[in-house]
C-alpha cells in the first residue's frame, strides 16, 4: 500500500566539509562578497567550452566544472586551499589514480539520490530497494577513501585531503554508520531473496478464477513443472498451462524497465502489466519493515559524498588539463596568489591554452603555431594599447590573458614558467558581435550599449579585455572615444587591454598618461613578426608574434612587409619592365 509519505523524506544529512572550500570560509553562498562570477559573455568570448571538455569528456561531469568556472573564489586562502590539494595529487599519481577509480562508485550514489528525490511516484517497494543501494553505495564509498589513506600514509601535505581523511575517520566511528555495516548485507539478503512467489486462485463450478491469494515468497526461481501440467499430462518447454497476463514484447523506457531474460531480448515495464502491479502493492507489505529499519539512516553522510564529487571531478579534470599540455612540452606552473589590491598579472612564457588545444584537434597539425609570450599587467603598466597586423596574434594573446586568470583563480596551474596573479572581481570582455539586422541602434549603438553595461560593473580589481572595440564607427570618431575609454581606465586604475587598429592612440601613451591622474600607467605593446628561415629566396614572414612594450609599427612595418613579399614599389617596378609592361 502507498504511505501517505515517503519513510525517505525525512532529511538530508549535511556535511561540513568541503575539498574546494576551507573549513572556516564557508561556502559562497553565506552572503560574502567572496566571488568573481563569470558571466556567458566572457565565458564565450574566452572560449570556455573547449577548455572544459579538455578536463573532461564526460557531458555529466562538464556540467559540474561549468559550474565551478562561473563562480570562482576571489579570496587568496579558497585558492591557496585548492592548489595545496592539487599538488598532493600530482606529487602522487596513485593516489589520483585510486581517486579515479572510485569516482564511479561515487557517481552511482549520486544517481540513487537524485533518482529517488525526482521520482516522488515510487513505491515503497522501490524505494526501499534504491535507498538500499544507495547505502551500500555509502559503505563503498567510504571503505574505499580508506583504503587510499591507508595506503599513502605520511604523503598527504594539504588541509584539504587531511581533512578528508578527518571526515571518513569519523563517519567511521559513528555508531549509526556500523551498525548500517552490520545489518546491511542481512537486509540485502532479505531483498535480493525473494525471486518468486506462490498464488493460490480458487475457482467456481464452471472453472472461473474468482480469489486469488499470495501464499508464500520464496527463495528460489519456480522452474519445475507444474501439478497441473503433470495432472492433465502436459510436458510442455515452458512452465504452466497458458499466460496469465502477456509482457508487452516492445523496448520501453522507464523508471523500472529492465531486462527479463537474455533469451528473451527485450525488457518490460512490469508495472504496465496488471497482474504485476497487483503484486507489487502485495510485497509493499513485506517490504516495509526493511524500510522502517533503513529509515533510521536516511541522513548518513549522504551530503558529504555529493561535495566529495564536485571537488573530485575538478582536480581530477585539472590534473588530466595539466598533464595533456606538459606532454607536450609546455610549462605550466602553480601562480603565486598575491593581495587583490596588488592588481598584478604578471607571467614568464605565457601561451594561450586554447590555440594549443585547436592545433591538436588538427590530425596534421597545420594548426596556428605556438608563440609563448610573458604578461606583464601591474605598477609598470595596468592599461596595455595592443597594435600589430592583422592575424598578428592580438587576439590570441588577450584571450590567453583571460582564461589564465580562471584558471588561476579556480585552483589551477596556469601556462606559463612562473606566475604571480592577483584574483578580479569582474572578468568583463567586448570582443566584436555581428550587426543585428531588426537593430533600430545599429552596430555601433550594439558596441556603445555593451561597452556602458561594462563601465557600470567595473572597479579598480577588474580585468578588462577590449578587442577592436568602437571599430564600427569613422576613424576620428573612433580615436576620441577611445582615448575616453583608456583615460577612465586609468582612472579607476583596473587591469585592462586594448586591441586595436588604431596606432595614432598607441602614439599618444605619454600625452593620455599625462591628461589625466591614476594610477594605471598605459603603455603601448606592439605584436611584432618573428622571424622564420627561409628557402633560397630569403626569409619568410612568420604568422607567429612576440610581444614588445614600444610604439607602433606604423607605415615603416607596412613597408616592411610589402617588402618581403615583392609588392614595394620599386620591386613592382622591376618586374613589371621586365615584363615590357613599363
Amino acid at each position: 500500500m502507498k504511505a501517505e509519505k515517503s519513510h525517505f523524506e525525512q532529511g538530508d544529512g549535511t556535511a561540513n566539509f568541503s575539498l574546494l572550500y576551507p573549513k572556516d570560509f564557508g561556502m559562497p553562498s553565506n552572503g560574502r562578497d567572496s566571488t568573481l562570477e563569470l558571466g556567458p559573455a566572457a565565458a564565450h568570448d574566452l572560449g570556455l567550452d573547449e577548455i572544459i571538455v579538455a578536463f573532461t569528456p564526460d557531458r555529466e561531469h562538464q556540467k559540474e566544472i561549468r559550474k565551478l568556472f562561473s563562480r570562482l573564489p576571489r579570496d587568496p586562502d579558497v585558492i591557496s586551499y585548492r592548489q595545496a590539494v592539487l599538488d598532493d595529487l600530482l606529487a602522487s599519481p596513485e593516489l589520483a589514480e585510486k581517486f579515479a577509480s572510485l569516482l564511479p562508485v561515487i557517481d552511482s550514489l549520486v544517481e540513487y539520490r537524485g533518482a529517488h528525490l525526482s521520482h516522488h511516484e515510487m513505491t515503497w517497494l522501490h524505494e526501499v530497494i534504491w535507498r538500499a543501494g544507495e547505502l551500500q553505495n555509502m559503505i563503498d564509498c567510504l571503505e574505499g577513501l580508506d583504503e587510499i589513506f591507508r595506503s599513502l600514509e605520511g604523503k598527504i601535505h594539504s588541509d584539504g585531503l587531511r581533512e578528508l581523511r578527518e571526515e571518513i575517520h569519523k563517519a567511521q566511528n559513528d555508531p549509526e554508520y556500523q551498525n548500517l555495516v552490520k545489518e546491511l548485507p542481512g537486509l540485502l539478503s532479505k531483498l535480493r531473496g525473494c525471486t518468486s512467489l506462490t498464488i493460490g486462485v480458487n475457482l467456481d463450478d464452471r472453472l472461473r478464477p474468482v480469489q486469488a491469494t499470495l501464499l508464500s515468497v520464496n527463495e528460489k526461481p519456480f522452474t519445475d513443472q507444474s501439478l497441473l501440467n503433470r495432472l492433465f499430462g502436459l510436458q510442455k518447454d515452458s512452465v504452466g498451462i497458458a499466460p496469465l497476463h502477456s509482457v508487452p514484447r516492445r523496448r520501453v523506457e522507464a523508471q523500472y524497465a529492465f531486462s527479463i531474460d537474455s533469451e528473451l531480448g527485450w525488457a518490460i515495464e512490469p508495472m504496465l502489466v496488471p497482474l504485476f502491479a497487483d503484486l507489487a502493492k502485495v510485497l509493499e507489505k513485506t517490504a516495509l519493515p526493511i524500510a522502517e529499519q533503513l529509515s533510521q539512516y536516511v541522513g548518513l553522510h549522504g551530503k558529504l559524498f555529493m561535495e566529495l564529487r564536485q571537488g573530485l571531478l575538478f582536480y581530477l579534470g585539472a590534473i588530466r588539463f595539466i598533464r595533456r599540455f606538459q606532454k607536450l612540452g609546455l610549462s605550466m606552473c602553480r601562480p603565486q596568489i598575491v593581495p587583490a589590491e596588488e592588481r598584478r598579472c604578471e607571467v614568464k612564457d605565457s601561451y594561450n591554452v586554447q590555440l594549443v588545444l585547436k592545433r591538436l584537434e588538427l590530425e596534421d597539425g597545420t594548426g596556428p603555431a605556438v608563440v609563448e609570450n610573458d604578461i606583464f599587467l601591474g605598477s609598470n603598466g595596468r592599461v596595455l594599447i595592443l597594435t600589430g597586423p592583422n592575424r598578428g596574434g592580438k587576439t590570441t594573446y588577450m584571450q590567453g590573458v583571460g582564461i589564465l586568470h580562471v584558471l588561476a583563480q579556480a585552483g589551477c596551474y596556469v601556462p606559463g614558467k612562473s606566475a604571480i596573479v592577483s584574483p578580479v572581481d569582474h572578468l568583463l570582455t567586448h570582443f566584436p558581435l555581428e550587426e543585428k539586422p531588426d537593430s533600430d541602434a545599429g552596430r555601433f549603438g550594439e558596441e556603445a550599449s555593451r561597452l556602458g553595461k561594462i563601465f557600470e560593473q567595473v572597479t579598480r580589481h577588474s580585468l578588462v579585455l577590449l578587442n577592436e572595440s568602437l571599430s564600427s564607427t569613422s576613424f576620428g570618431e573612433s580615436l576620441y572615444l577611445a582615448e575616453d575609454l583608456v583615460r577612465i581606465l586609468r582612472r579607476i586604475g583596473s587591469r585592462a587591454i586594448y586591441s586595436t587598429h588604431l596606432h595614432e592612440l598607441a602614439n599618444r601613451v605619454d600625452e593620455l598618461n599625462h591628461s589625466v591622474p591614476g594610477e594605471g600607467k598605459i603603455v603601448s605593446v606592439v605584436s611584432s613578426p618573428v622571424e622564420k628561415v627561409g628557402d633560397a629566396n630569403g626569409a619568410e614572414v612568420s604568422n607567429t608574434y612576440k610581444l614588445e612594450v614600444r610604439p607602433p609599427l606604423g607605415q615603416s612595418y607596412a613597408r616592411e612587409i610589402a617588402a618581403r613579399y615583392g609588392i614595394s614599389y620599386g620591386q613592382l617596378e622591376d618586374v613589371l619592365s621586365e615584363r615590357g609592361v613599363l
